[in-house]
């Protein structure tokens, strides 16, 4: 018997991060998101509990209608890419990284319908004759940073990110 059969693939994304336990607690790699709840980057926000998630889902409240919310694309140094993957222009990547920040502002989450985070898609094009020595993180303004493309010392590829997108859920 189907408890509640008008969940969406959303609700149910919600449930398991609401519902979910620890995995491995004495794990340094546990770090608190906004919300204070624990997420990891081995473990995610940690194992589905199928007796709480039933019990949650039962009362559950579903969630509103999907809402997307397309910033502006940011050009560092008039940096392009044509439709063959040939990069131009950019900025050199030196040993502190490069950096930008864009501002979001309470009217343009309006005009979006938008009221809360859950996947964040960042989609780079990044040149570098090492991927293994670039990191990639996207930083809240709370300070919540999650790691999208982290620093790997066997990855010697010499062809960056080309258009890569990454995806994180820890700002939900």
């Amino acid at each position: 018997m189907l408890t509640r059969p008008d969940l969406t693939w959303r609700d149910i994304q919600h449930l398991c991060i609401e519902t979910a336990r620890i995995v491995n607690p004495d794990d340094p790699d546990w770090e608190p998101t906004h919300q204070g709840r624990p997420y990891s980057y081995k473990y995610g926000y940690g194992a589905i509990d199928a007796f709480a998630y039933v019990t949650a889902a039962r009362e559950w409240n579903l969630v509103k209608p999907q809402a997307w919310f397309q910033t502006p694309t940011i050009q560092i140094a008039n940096g392009t890419m044509n439709k063959d993957g040939d990069m131009d222009g950019g900025e050199k990547i030196g040993p502190g990284g490069v950096r930008n920040t864009m501002l979001i502002t309470q009217d343009m989450l309006e005009e979006n319908n938008f009221e809360s985070l859950e996947h964040i898609n960042v989609q780079v094009w990044i040149s570098h004759s090492r991927r293994g020595d670039v990191e990639v993180e996207v930083v809240s303004p709370n300070g919540i940073r999650s790691i999208l493309g982290g620093m790997r010392k066997s990855d010697r590829a010499d062809s960056g990110y080309p258009g890569w997108v990454f995806m994180s859920v820890k700002h939900w």
